[in-house]
């Protein structure tokens, strides 16, 4: 099992890096946040990616793969990820596009819509997320967004009663709050809660 690798940073791609290793070259599947990291970096640097190996089987073929990630923080949220029903390496790959952080707040207040928005990610997949993860992420939470989460609120009496009903018709706080302000930003003429709560729907 190979669980970190270091050498010089040789090429970077939209989904992996190549990374000399004496001599070898060694391909290196990156979730989003981290190919920006490395992109920074620049070819030639010296670079150090603690790694998650893991084999991938399809048509009686068995293709060894390694997913790189900066922190061993991040790597055990991926493996966190693989709980989840239907989601394999892949999958959890492409959805890591936030940092961790982000990810697991999300997921710890219900925010639906932040989950929906990532790739490959849609409203069942969402709920199987927080229904496998929700409570189990707090030691990647960010304490400062979490924070900032708990301390957002309705910034109007109409926005508190859109609120309340959108709570009544099964959302979470988040996710309502969240729904609000995204509709009342893109549309500041909406005036009234049956107006707010329509937009949400409308574009759920």
């Amino acid at each position: 099992m190979i669980r970190r690798i270091r050498g010089e940073l040789l090429s970077i791609d939209s989904q992996s890096l190549i990374i000399d290793v004496g001599g070898i070259g060694y391909e290196v599947e990156v979730p989003e946040p981290v190919r920006e990291a490395m992109s920074d970096r620049g070819l030639g640097s010296t670079i150090e990616l603690f790694t998650y190996h893991y084999l991938h089987d399809e048509a009686a073929r068995i293709t060894p793969h390694l997913v790189g990630f900066q922190t061993e923080t991040q790597r055990d949220f991926f493996q966190r990820l693989l709980e989840v029903p239907r989601i394999g390496p892949m999958a959890a790959l492409r959805a890591f596009v936030l940092p961790a952080g982000r990810l697991a707040r999300a997921i710890e207040v219900e925010d639906v819509e932040v989950l929906k928005s990532l790739p490959g990610v849609g409203p069942q997949r969402a709920r199987d997320m927080i229904a496998r993860l929700k409570g189990k992420l707090g030691e990647f939470v960010d304490v400062t967004e979490a924070l900032e989460v708990e301390l957002v609120g309705p910034r109007s009496d109409t926005e508190a009663d859109a609120l309340e009903v959108l709570m009544q018709l099964g959302l979470s706080r988040a996710d309502a709050m969240h729904s609000i302000i995204q509709v009342t930003e893109a549309d500041p003429d909406l005036a009234a809660t049956d107006e707010i709560v329509r937009e949400v729907f409308r574009r759920r």
